[in-house]
C-alpha cells in the first residue's frame, strides 16, 4: 500500500486532503528494521510519529511499581506517537519489533514546520480529544523547558457569586426602594444621578471582584501543582509542591458542592507545613485524578530509567550487545534519554532602572550586587529600596553636617563665629558619625544572602564587624512547598516580596524582602529537579555497581567450586538463596489512576 494511503488510514490524518497528504509524505522517513529492534523506549523523550507499514510490534510497559508487562500489540496500519508531534514529553512505553518490520516515521520538527507554513493543514489534522484539551490550556513563563499543562482549572463560579451577593443585594434593594417611592409619588428629587452614581460604583466592583477570580487558578503540570492568589493591585501568591512529593489527597464535598460540582481539596506531603489547601475546586475529581496520574507516570517513568540503566550496565559487564534503535537515519535533536538533556542556566533577569543604578554602583565597588546567578549558585540580597530606606537617615546627617563642617574652617556664617572650634569639630565629628553609619547600613544589607546552590538552601546572616553571624542550610531533596507573597499594593509597584520554602524538619526558610519573588521561586523549583534528578541518577549507578559487584562474586564462587567439584568452600557459608537485590520495586503512591492514558 503506498504511504498516501497508508497515511489517510490513520486516524489522525483520516480528514486531511489529498494534497495535504502529499505534503506529509514528503516529510516521512522509511525504515527496514530487523526483528527485536527497539523503535522507541519508556522513559525516553517523543520526537517522532510511527506508521507501520508491514511487520508487528509488541508494547511493554514498566508501572509505578518497576514491573514490566506486556500491554498490547501493533500490526499493520497501526500507528502511534501522536503526542510527541505536539509535545516534547517522556514516552509512556517500550515498543520492540516482534519480527522484521518496514515503518515510516515523521518527526516532529519538520512536523510543526509543515503545519506553519501551511495552516490549512493544520485545521484538517484530528487530534485526540485529551490531545486537544491540553493544547488549549495555556503555558506561563515560569515553567521549565520540557514542562506541560495537565490540568488547569479556575476557582468555581460560586467563590465570585459569593463575593457579590452582598453589594447585588444592596443595588436591587435600592431599586426596590425607589420604585416604590415613585410609584407613591412620595419622592421629591429626580434620581437619576443618584442611580447612575450607585450603578457606575456597582459596575466597578463587579469588574474588579470578576479580575480577582479570573486571576486565580489551579494548575497541575508534568512536574508541579501550583496554585494562585491574586488580588488585583493588592496582594499576590504562588504556592507550588513538586508531583512526586505528593503523599495524601482528601476532597471534601458539602451538600451544595456535590451539587454544584466543586470541593475542597487537601493536598499532604510528608511534611506538615507543606500542605496545600485549595477551596472552591471546579470537579476536585478530575483534578485529583489529574495528579494521581502525572504521579504514577513520572514515577514509572523514574523506575524504567533505573532499569534501562541497569540493563546497559549488565549488558556491558556480559559483552552483549542490544540494538537499541533505529539505524542511522536518526539525527541531531530525535529521541534521548531525559538524564543526557543538557541543564538549562536561568535567563538573565532584566534590570529595572534602579537595578541598573545598583549595577553601575556595583561596577564602580561601592554597592554589593543584589543578584549573582552562576551554574554553581544564586545569590540574593534584599530589594534595593530597602537600602535605599536604611540609607536615607544617614546620608541626609551626611550631607547636611559636611558642608557646614567645610564653612565652619572658613568661620562662616558670622553669627556662628563665636561658637569658635566647637562649632567645626562638633559638626565634623557628626559627619564622620554619619559615614559610619552609612557604611553600617550597607554593609548590614550586603551580609544578608539568600543562597541557593545546586544541593542546598542557605540563609546566611551576619552583623557587621563580626558581632552576629547565623547560617541556616537545608538539602533540596527535604523541600516539600515553595510558595512567594507579594503582601501589598507598594510591593507591588517595586517588585518584591517574600519567599517561603517549606521542609520536611522544622522551621522554614523565609526570604525576606527579595526582589522578584516569582522569578525567585521558579529558580529554587528548577534547582530541585535538577538536584532530584542527579540524585535518581547516582542512586541508579549506585545499583549498578552493586549489581556488577554481585556478579564478580558469583563468578569468583563458581570458579572456585569449578577448580574443586563436590568441595565446600572452608571458612564461608554460601547463603541458601540469593540475597534480594532492591530493583526499585517500591511503591511510592497512594493511588489513583492515570485512566489508562498511555503516550508512545
Amino acid at each position: 500500500m503506498d504511504l498516501v494511503t497508508r497515511l489517510r488510514n490513520t486516524p489522525l490524518f483520516r480528514f486531511v486532503s489529498f494534497d495535504g497528504l502529499s505534503l506529509l509524505a514528503t516529510i516521512a522517513h522509511e525504515h527496514d528494521v530487523d526483528e527485536g529492534a527497539l523503535l522507541c523506549r519508556q522513559a525516553d523523550l517523543g520526537a517522532h510519529f510511527f506508521l507501520i507499514d508491514d511487520g508487528e510490534a509488541l508494547i511493554q510497559r514498566i508501572d509505578e511499581n518497576g514491573f514490566q508487562r506486556p500491554v498490547g500489540t501493533l500490526r499493520e496500519g497501526d500507528s502511534f506517537g501522536v503526542t510527541s508531534l505536539y509535545l516534547p514529553e517522556p514516552r509512556d512505553a517500550t515498543v520492540i519489533a516482534r519480527t522484521a518490520m518496514r515503518i515510516w516515521t515523521i518527526e516532529r520538527g519538520e512536523f510543526q514546520a509543515l503545519l506553519s507554513n501551511y495552516p490549512r493543514l493544520r485545521r484538517e489534522v484530528t487530534l485526540p480529544d485529551e490531545l486537544q484539551a491540553r493544547q488549549r490550556m495555556p503555558h506561563f513563563d515560569w515553567f521549565g523547558p520540557l514542562e506541560n499543562t495537565v490540568h488547569f482549572a479556575h476557582r468555581h463560579w460560586l467563590s465570585l457569586a459569593r463575593s457579590l451577593w452582598v453589594p447585588t443585594l444592596v443595588m436591587l434593594s435600592l431599586l426596590m426602594v425607589l420604585t416604590a417611592l415613585l410609584a407613591l409619588d412620595l419622592l421629591r428629587f429626580d434620581p437619576t444621578v443618584p442611580l447612575v452614581i450607585a450603578a457606575g460604583l456597582y459596575l466597578a466592583l463587579v469588574v474588579w471582584h470578576w479580575f480577582d477570580w479570573a486571576n486565580d487558578h489551579f494548575v497541575v503540570t508534568t512536574q508541579r501543582i501550583s496554585y494562585r492568589q491574586r488580588v488585583a493591585f493588592m496582594y499576590e501568591s504562588r504556592s507550588e509542591v513538586p508531583i512526586d512529593r505528593v503523599q495524601n489527597i482528601n476532597v471534601i464535598q458539602t451538600f451544595s458542592g456535590s451539587r454544584l460540582g466543586f470541593g475542597t481539596m487537601v493536598i499532604e506531603t510528608a511534611s506538615e507545613t507543606g500542605t496545600l489547601y485549595l477551596q472552591y475546586v471546579p470537579q476536585p475529581e478530575e483534578m485529583r485524578q489529574a495528579i494521581w496520574g502525572q504521579a504514577e507516570r513520572v514515577l514509572a517513568t523514574q523506575r524504567a530509567t533505573e532499569r534501562r540503566l541497569m540493563s546497559e550496565a549488565l549488558s556491558s559487564y556480559l559483552g552483549v550487545e542490544i540494538q537499541e534503535s533505529l539505524p542511522n537515519e536518526w539525527q541531531v535533536g530525535d529521541e534521548i534519554p531525559p538524564e543526557e538533556i543538557e541543564e538549562l542556566l536561568p535567563p538573565e533577569e532584566e534590570l529595572t532602572r534602579l537595578g541598573m543604578v545598583m549595577d553601575w554602583l556595583h561596577t564602580l565597588q561601592i554597592l554589593p550586587q543584589v543578584r549573582i546567578a552562576t551554574a554553581e549558585q544564586v545569590i540574593w540580597r534584599k530589594h534595593p529600596i530597602f537600602l535605599l530606606m536604611r540609607m536615607f537617615l544617614p546620608l541626609m546627617i551626611a550631607v547636611v553636617t559636611m558642608p557646614l563642617a567645610v564653612l565652619a574652617h572658613f568661620e562662616w556664617p558670622q553669627v556662628l563665629k563665636e561658637w569658635g572650634a566647637y562649632y567645626g569639630f562638633g559638626m565634623l565629628a557628626l559627619a564622620i558619625f554619619a559615614f559610619g553609619w552609612l557604611v553600617w547600613e550597607i554593609s548590614d544589607w550586603g551580609n544578608d544572602l539568600y543562597i541557593v546552590t545546586n544541593d542546598r538552601i542557605i540563609d546566611y546572616k551576619r552583623r557587621p564587624l563580626f558581632l552576629h553571624s547565623e547560617r541556616r542550610e537545608a538539602s533540596l531533596g527535604v523541600i516539600q512547598n515553595v510558595r512567594f507573597e507579594i503582601p501589598n499594593p507598594w510591593a507591588g509597584l517595586l517588585n518584591y516580596g517574600c519567599v517561603l520554602v517549606q521542609t520536611a524538619g522544622r522551621g522554614d526558610f523565609t526570604f525576606d524582602h527579595v526582589g522578584n519573588p516569582a522569578d525567585v521561586q521558579a529558580e529554587i523549583f528548577r534547582r530541585i529537579e535538577a538536584y532530584r534528578e542527579r540524585h535518581r541518577q547516582q542512586e541508579a549507578e549506585r545499583r549498578r555497581r552493586e549489581m556488577a559487584e554481585w556478579f564478580a562474586v558469583y563468578e569468583e564462587l563458581e570458579g572456585r567450586l569449578g577448580a574443586h567439584p563436590g568441595a565446600a568452600i572452608p571458612n564461608q557459608e554460601l547463603p541458601r538463596y540469593p540475597p534480594e537485590i532492591d530493583d526499585g520495586t517500591t511503591s511510592g503512591s497512594n493511588g489513583g489512576s492515570n485512566g489508562g492514558r498511555t503516550v508512545l
